[in-house]
Formats: structure tokens, sequence, C-alpha cells
């Protein structure tokens, strides 16, 4: 006695309304599971949040924008890489010219999920700078900051794809 059988009644078992509320609540119901373990597995993994409290963020983001525009007119550009995992930036003028003597830091996080997130200082190397752990292999938002005495003078956001061993 398969699902044939429930399928195929015959006279002496009729499909009756108690078959159709069988299969109407097992469709649903299916449908309602699948939703559920899939909004609990998004919400688990990634909460959405850019900034902790958007009221405030938005009180100061004509702010942000001005602070943006003028950080744009410097003409600074950044070049991010990940050779074997290691972050390194290099940071240069508009003249192209590397800047030197700035306190760097990369937020880094995946793009889905917050259980890696992490925040590394960078130091000087030559003419730019180098984080002090690798990244394991995957894709990456990072978020470069550098400040001079405190001051945030430059910022940029790149996704970088991290491959194991090789240049990022």
């Amino acid at each position: 006695m398969g699902i044939r059988h429930f399928l195929k009644p015959d006279d002496d078992h009729p499909f009756t309304g108690y078959h159709m509320l069988a299969l109407v609540l097992l469709f649903f119901g299916t449908i309602i599971a699948v939703n559920i373990v899939m909004a609990v597995a998004a919400t688990s993994t990634f909460p959405g949040l850019v900034v902790e409290n958007s009221y405030v963020a938005s009180q100061h983001y004509n702010e942000t924008l001005a602070e943006d525009r003028a950080r744009e007119q410097s003409g600074w550009k950044a070049d991010v890489a990940a050779p074997g995992g290691v972050i390194a930036v290099r940071i240069v003028d508009r003249d192209g010219l590397p800047l030197r003597s700035l306190a760097v830091t990369v937020a880094a996080g995946r793009p889905s999920t917050v259980q890696e997130d992490r925040t590394l200082e960078l130091f000087a190397d030559g003419d730019g700078y180098r984080a002090g752990e690798a990244l394991p292999e995957g894709l990456w938002d990072l978020a470069v900051e550098a400040r001079d005495d405190g001051r945030l003078v430059f910022g940029a956001r790149q996704r970088l794809q991290v491959k194991a061993g090789g240049p990022g």
C-alpha cells in the first residue's frame, strides 16, 4: 500500500474530502516548513546591519557626504591585493607617490555572514602596508581606512577573492 494506491482509488476506497485535505495540508505544510528553514538560516548567518543605529547615522549623513567628497578631491587611490591571503594595500596620492606614515586598518568580512568578520591593523612594508595574518580562501568585502593623527583621511571599499596560496 503505497502512494499509487493512495492516488488510484477504487470503488471500495473512493477519493474523499479527507484525502484532498491531506494533500492540501502536505503541500502547504512543505512550503511553510521550507520557508521557515530558509528564514532561520538567512537571519542566523547575516543580520543585515551595516551600522548599529541607522537613525543616528542618518542624522550625520550630509556631514558624511561632505567628508567623502573632500577625500575624493584629494585624488588618493588604493591598490588592494591579497597574495597568499595576506592583505597588501598601497595608497598613492594624485601624482602616484606612495603615502607613508598613515595608520591603516582593514575591516574584512564575508558578504553573507558576520561570523568571520575581523579588523586587521596593517603595518608599513616598503611603499605600502601589509597585514600580519592571512585571510582564509574565499570572497571577502574589505573596508580600508587610513588615519593621520586619528583623523580619517582615506577610505575605500573593495570585494576581493582570496585564492589559496596564490595572488589575490
